[in-house]
């Protein structure tokens, strides 16, 4: 039923963002729904008591709210605007484009006064962040008992806060920069550099995928804990 809504949703609103927006929402709402129940002691007991290793039952979550939760996604996304296809072309015979765009973002460059339009894949760039979203979450759901959106939201924060502060100590200390201001706009004038970004999004992307075993290797051993 929830992949029927969302296929015809989907042929509605099509647009890449909105799509985006979806996948990352409902992947973080079934990453915590998965492993819920482990918190109430009933059904944490059947699902702990269940005849397969720790492996094979983080292996099974894993596969489903990140694999099967991005394919099925994909797979709605493909059907709508197959539907608004034959709708628009076929039985109102009308040439309205269709949105096809989900892993494709176009960026324009002024060079030498011409406007070039460069269209680029992001497919493992965005496979690569939401499994690694999704891995966060599972962690929390598995460390925190109720509330575990909100929690895992305020212990990223916390954690990033921390390594801001790290580097404010750095930048005092190491560099000597007596004041932030004179760090900041260095870092403007690299941001707005086109190189800079695109090494970024690089460097989140395979970020994510070397976090990615330490934060299953971590909801192993905590599922492992929650078992003792």
């Amino acid at each position: 039923m929830f992949w029927s809504i969302l296929t015809l949703i989907f042929t509605i609103l099509d647009q890449r963002d909105f799509v985006i927006l979806v996948l990352f929402l409902s992947g973080i709402y079934y990453s915590v729904l998965l492993n819920k129940e482990i918190s109430k002691r009933v059904s944490g007991m059947h699902f702990l008591l269940i005849p397969a290793t720790h492996a094979e039952k983080l292996t099974a979550t894993i596969l489903l709210n990140t694999i099967f939760h991005f394919g099925m996604t994909l797979l709605a996304y493909s059907i709508g605007n197959l539907l608004i296809t034959l709708i628009y072309h076929v039985i109102l015979k009308l040439d309205i484009p269709v949105n096809w765009d989900l892993f494709q973002v176009t960026k324009q460059y002024e060079i030498n006064g011409f406007i070039q339009v460069s269209v680029q894949n992001v497919f493992w760039s965005v496979l690569g962040i939401f499994a690694f979203i999704q891995s966060v979450f599972t962690l929390g759901s598995l460390y925190f008992k109720g509330n575990t959106v909100i929690k895992t939201i305020f212990t990223i924060f916390c954690f990033t806060g921390i390594i801001m502060l790290v580097q404010i100590v750095l930048l005092k200390t190491l560099w000597d920069v007596k004041y932030l201001k004179n760090a900041i706009l260095p870092m403007l004038v690299m941001i707005n550099d086109s190189t800079i970004p695109t090494l970024i999004q690089k460097s989140i992307v395979w970020g994510s995928f070397i976090i990615l075993p330490f934060m299953w290797l971590v909801s192993y051993f905590r599922l492992s804990e929650k078992q003792i």
